[in-house]
């Protein structure tokens, strides 16, 4: 005969509740993947026949902080805004903070059909655009019409 201990469900649910509770207090009050994740801009993707196009969000960076490069189908995006480590103020000290510049780096792998000896890279208004043509090959091409004798 096995025993098995049985757990009331209120009890259980109650300790779940503590534990947690307890956790929470030994560890900061945000969790680390939300931050993690907070941290990467925002980044909207576009397909027509042609091309792909890239837009990130990239509010507080100037066009010199941002740096794009392509190596082995990885298409990279590194931002690094030395400003902001360097200047903070100690004269302000801050009552309410909800958003801060982090430097980041993303990556995109890319598919076959992207020509990428012809990316065009334009940032306007914190908005990084970035155009990946397709190759010519990739492209859709309309049927032809073969006339029956």
């Amino acid at each position: 005969m096995n025993l098995v201990r049985f757990y009331q469900p209120r009890y259980s649910v109650n300790r779940n509740l503590v534990n947690e509770m307890m956790n929470s207090f030994l560890s900061n009050d945000h969790h680390e993947n939300y931050i993690y994740n907070c941290r990467k801009p925002a980044v909207n993707v576009f397909e027509t026949e042609k091309d792909f196009k890239l837009e990130v969000m990239l509010p507080g960076f100037s066009k010199e902080d941002v740096k794009i490069s392509f190596q082995n189908d990885l298409l990279t995006i590194k931002a690094d805004n030395k400003e902001t480590e360097t200047n903070k103020n100690d004269e302000y000290k801050f009552v309410r903070r909800e958003f801060e510049v982090y430097n980041f780096e993303k990556q995109f792998k890319l598919p076959q059909s992207v020509n990428t000896s012809s990316i065009d890279a334009r940032f306007e208004n914190g908005i990084l655009n970035i155009v990946l043509p397709k190759k010519e090959e990739a492209l859709e091409k309309t049927p032809v019409e073969i006339k029956v004798l």
